[in-house]
């Protein structure tokens, strides 16, 4: 399975997916699916940290300085600028969810998209959109 996504979708695209409500086969490919975007996760993050630490003021141990809300300090505010639009075009970039699963894994999870009927807006509604958008495109006949 390849999958195709924009990084901005990879933080909501966890807690969208465990809260779907799925049993048996579903259940299983979206635990696979899951696993493989969790891995593209934690490689965003990765990148979102050493992006930081070029920016930010850090501490002794090279690591961004954080205050008590959870944010960081940038080293002046002449970077600010340049910081956001690094992490823009970070978050523009397009994550490859891919690994094995079994053969009818893709299909599953379009069919578990497809059926989806839970209420959808903001955030929430362009990533089901973008999501749903990705399986289409990686299906082998395109629809």
């Amino acid at each position: 399975m390849h999958i195709k996504l924009q990084n901005r979708y990879l933080v909501p695209l966890i807690p969208f997916l465990q809260g779907m409500k799925l049993k048996g086969e579903k259940s299983r490919a979206r635990s696979k699916f899951l696993m493989l975007a969790t891995e593209a996760y934690t490689s965003l993050h990765e990148s979102e940290l050493e992006l930081v630490k070029e920016y930010a003021v850090l501490d002794e141990g090279g690591n961004p300085t954080v205050k008590e809300d959870g944010s960081f300090t940038l080293k002046s505010s002449v970077v600010a600028g340049e910081y956001l639009s690094e992490r823009e075009k970070l978050f523009s970039e397009t994550a490859e969810i891919e690994g094995g699963t079994y053969t009818a894994h893709l299909e599953t999870m379009r069919q578990i998209l497809d059926d989806y009927d839970e209420e959808l807006d903001g955030e929430t509604a362009q990533l089901y959109d973008a999501l749903f958008d990705a399986f289409e495109e990686a299906a082998p006949d395109g629809k």
